[in-house]
């Protein structure tokens, strides 16, 4: 298992993602739900139900898949089951790159098979008779829609087209309204084998922003052609030295993007010479800002050495600058210090956003691992004390963190306090050093195994919406020792942390990222 938050992916509960002030980001990968009053009481999943090459997850190259079959669950063993037609016949999944399914007004979309084998855009209610396929976006061949997300009630996607400039990867949005079906833009066009542009969809208020990675520009579309136009681009390609595009940064980076009041946050370096990677915001107009802390009225320009990530309404990275390596806190005004001294420079870890505050797990040499933790839930923000586990046990090598209604879940390697191995487990966390436990030890076959548990909706680039019952559970997927990979449901007791469906019989699993 990779050591640290090597993976902040979101799964049931409140998005921890960069999409909880509004934004995305096709680079963090992973998927999570968000609550929401009118949201669904269900979650849609693939899975694999016969024998099969199914590689180990960490394993490189990864051993192809079979045949993906569509699940749902409603947080229940009895209320997890395939989704069939009136002959009794499963719905296969095609994947293609990552974020294959999106929620959007009720519906799921997936990229679904058909009986040719070419991989469209599909829909599903939940049942049967409400699951079909909606567009044929690449009618001589597969559309392979991928990094799908909602914004402005249409749903935009990375999709094949063949169109004027021949057949290649564009920025496709799909109505539900009028099931109209449009590429946006005929400038990105790629290789169809590859999923290199468009990239970073990232929702807002009024449209998407969308990066062309292969050309280095930003674009803005409201969901027109007509509204899709470029408004940034490395300033390494202007010729013009009148052009007003001369000041943007050089080498535009899509590993932060994040959504925020209405307008972009992104990384990237000012040019060749300037080897720091700075935080930018742009609006849709193409007005561009790069963020730095005023130090008592001197400009302090910041070196973004991690995640940027929405907490509580407020934005958080880590950045180094004149006063050291810390945690900073941005408003979409002001730009705050929030750690006062670097005592064993511990802020180099990545950053993960919840209703709870941010959370960063922390290993120094000497001392035992912890989560620190930036409270922002009642006043100015400020860091608690660290976070070590309660009880008998104790954690390291961190992943995973994802809310659920104001408990946040994670995988760790557990320890008791005779130094007994317990593996990878289930913990979960509210932001108290009594709340900091573990939840269960899954897989308790031997010393040391573990069910190396990570959620269950990875393939989701925007967190759908759940209903409150369903967003208070924890939906991930583990390996018990028995029955391989499995999708499980916790509530945060032991009691209440089950296995859904052994949906492929015996120790092969049904459900790999």
């Amino acid at each position: 298992m990779m050591k640290q938050v090597s993976k902040l992916a979101g799964a049931i509960g409140i998005a921890t993602m960069m999409t909880a002030c509004g934004g995305g980001s096709s680079s963090s990968g992973g998927g999570g739900t968000t609550v929401a009053p009118g949201g669904n009481g269900f979650v849609v999943f693939p899975a694999a139900e016969s024998a099969g090459a199914i590689a180990l997850r960490a394993a490189a190259p990864r051993a192809a898949l079979p045949v993906e079959y569509l699940y749902r669950t409603n947080g229940t063993p009895a209320g997890t089951t395939k989704i069939v037609d009136d002959r009794n016949n499963g719905f296969e999944v095609g994947r293609f790159g990552s974020g294959y399914m999106a929620e959007l007004d009720g519906k799921i979309y997936f990229a679904g098979k058909d009986s040719s084998g070419d991989v469209e855009l599909w829909a599903t209610d939940g049942a049967g008779a409400g699951t079909e396929r909606v567009a044929d976006i690449y009618a001589n061949g597969s559309g392979q829609p991928h990094n799908m997300v909602p914004a402005t009630g249409k749903l935009f996607m990375n999709a094949v087209v063949d169109d004027a400039t021949g057949v290649g990867r564009e920025l496709v949005v799909f109505d539900p309204a009028s099931n109209a079906l449009q590429a946006l833009t005929s400038t990105i066009d790629g290789n169809p084998g590859s999923n290199n542009a468009p990239e970073s969809l990232t929702p807002v208020d009024g449209g998407l922003f969308f990066f062309d990675q292969d050309a280095g520009d930003v674009y803005f579309t409201d969901g027109t052609a007509a509204g899709t136009v470029k408004i940034a681009t490395n300033n390494d390609t202007i010729t013009d030295p009148a052009s007003p595009l001369a000041k943007y940064p050089q080498l535009i980076s899509d590993d932060d993007w994040l959504g925020y009041n209405g307008k972009l946050l992104f990384t990237g370096r000012f040019n060749a010479a300037d080897a720091e990677i700075r935080l930018y915001e742009l609006d849709k107009n193409g007005n561009i800002e790069e963020i730095s802390l005023d130090d008592g009225g001197n400009t302090v320009r910041l070196n973004i050495t991690e995640n940027v990530v929405a907490s509580n309404g407020k934005v958080y990275f880590v950045a180094n600058s004149s006063v050291g390596l810390h945690i900073f806190e941005y408003d979409g005004t002001t730009v705050t210090n929030l750690t006062t001294s670097e005592a064993s420079r511990p802020y180099q870890e990545r950053l993960v956003g919840t209703s709870l505050g941010v959370f960063m797990y922390v290993e120094i040499t000497g001392l035992p691992p912890y989560l620190l933790r930036v409270d922002n839930t009642n006043g100015p923000a400020g860091v608690t004390a660290a976070l070590r586990g309660s009880g008998d046990y104790s954690f390291a090598d961190v992943e995973y963190m994802v809310e659920a209604n104001g408990t946040v879940f994670f995988s760790a390697y557990t320890e008791d306090a005779g130094g007994s191995d317990f593996g990878i487990e289930l913990w979960k966390t509210d932001g108290t050093q009594q709340g900091t436990e573990l939840v269960k030890d899954i897989n308790d076959i031997m010393a040391g195994a573990d069910s190396q548990p990570y959620p269950l909706t990875f393939m989701y680039q925007v967190p759908p919406t759940v209903n409150q019952g369903l967003g208070s559970k924890y939906l991930f997927i583990a390996n018990n020792g028995s029955e391989g990979f499995e999708p499980w449901v916790s509530d945060g007791s032991e009691a209440g942390t089950v296995l859904l469906k052994d949906i492929r019989a015996g120790s092969g699993s049904s459900v790999i990222d």
